[in-house]
């Protein structure tokens, strides 16, 4: 997938694309592109069966958790998400826990992204400078691993773009307000793609003198990637913050399945699903979510978070539910017909 083609660091008149940011970039290409390369073989390889494998079957008997996140990532009862394209239209004091913003979708041209990238810097500058009397968090999801950029004639990967030029800008900003860079990560099929991802994040972090597992990312699970959740958590142990689960059906055991493995391996599972119902359905699946165990909501519509912050704390007075397990669930897909064991 190629996108836009930037040959000037002073396209678009931006201040982000300076000389020291793009070189700052061809390193991180430089050290990354290979293993891409190598990662994109190997998904090409990959038989996406819905099964769990039986090469990690190791990792899921073994005894291992994800590494704590810092202070301003433990509660994230309520989460907004919305495009990248739309930040100037979001206010820091929304009542949200965190904020993510999405960078993934097909439509944005790099010309869109890097307008995205000056909405967020003054974005963050709002909410840690100015009016806002609790900052929330920040993440961005970047664009997808395979989708490219070419930059002074470099096939970059539009993911380490977006992350990059966040990093670069930011990371002393949100360092010096008890923060850190943090990502979502959508669209992974397999662990060998969170395996990558913690590379990146450890170099990255040795590159702005973080110690390591300062940066953190969650990741996005669905019914595709839904039997890999485990080998996921594994790989990203140390730059983990949790799942984010894609489930449209509602609570279903699967979901529940997802919850179980998040909480034995000490992290946050937050329910992301339509918000295309009437009011009332969607606070009845809100109080279903934050009964069965779900740490948080994420919402698209800023409207909404007002009621769920309501249902979650009513439900869930501590800032998440890692202590319900759902031990009586983490065997549910070696037992569906559907994901048997291979």
């Amino acid at each position: 997938m190629l996108d836009g083609i930037v040959e000037s660091a002073n396209v678009h008149g931006s201040d982000l694309l300076t000389h020291e940011a793009m070189v700052f970039l061809e390193k991180l290409h430089r050290r990354f592109h290979q293993d891409l390369q190598q990662l994109e073989e190997q998904q090409n390889r990959t038989s996406m069966n819905g099964q769990l494998l039986l090469e990690t079957k190791d990792i899921r008997e073994a005894s291992w958790e994800v590494k704590p996140v810092r202070k301003d990532l433990q509660e994230r009862r309520v989460v907004l998400k919305n495009s990248a394209s739309q930040l100037d239209s979001v206010p820091p004091q929304s009542g949200a826990n965190l904020f993510i913003a999405d960078y993934f979708t097909k439509s944005l041209s790099f010309t869109d992204r890097l307008i995205a990238q000056e909405n967020l810097k003054s974005f963050i500058q709002k909410n840690f400078f100015h009016t806002v009397s609790k900052p929330i968090a920040v993440m961005i999801t970047p664009s997808d691993w395979r989708r490219k950029d070419t930059i002074n004639g470099l096939q970059m990967s539009a993911s380490l773009v977006d992350f990059g030029l966040y990093v670069f800008h930011h990371t002393e900003t949100l360092k010096r307000n008890g923060s850190a860079p943090y990502l979502c990560l959508k669209g992974l099929a397999t662990y060998e793609e969170g395996k990558w991802w913690n590379k990146v994040l450890s170099y990255l972090e040795r590159e702005m003198n973080l110690k390591e597992g300062t940066m953190k990312a969650t990741i996005t699970i669905t019914m595709e990637n839904v039997h890999q959740t485990e080998e996921m958590l594994y790989e990203l142990r140390n730059h983990c913050a949790g799942i984010h689960l894609i489930e449209g059906r509602g609570i279903t055991d699967v979901a529940r399945y997802v919850i179980g493995i998040g909480h034995k391996r000490k992290t946050h599972v937050i329910s992301e699903g339509s918000e295309k119902k009437i009011q009332a359905d969607l606070f009845e699946t809100g109080t279903r979510e934050a009964v069965e165990g779900f740490d948080g909501k994420c919402v698209t519509d800023a409207s909404l978070i007002q009621m769920m912050k309501g249902i979650w704390n009513h439900y869930m007075p501590e800032p998440n539910q890692m202590w319900k397990k759902r031990h009586e669930y983490l065997s549910v897909l070696a037992d569906l017909n559907q994901t048997k064991v291979v």
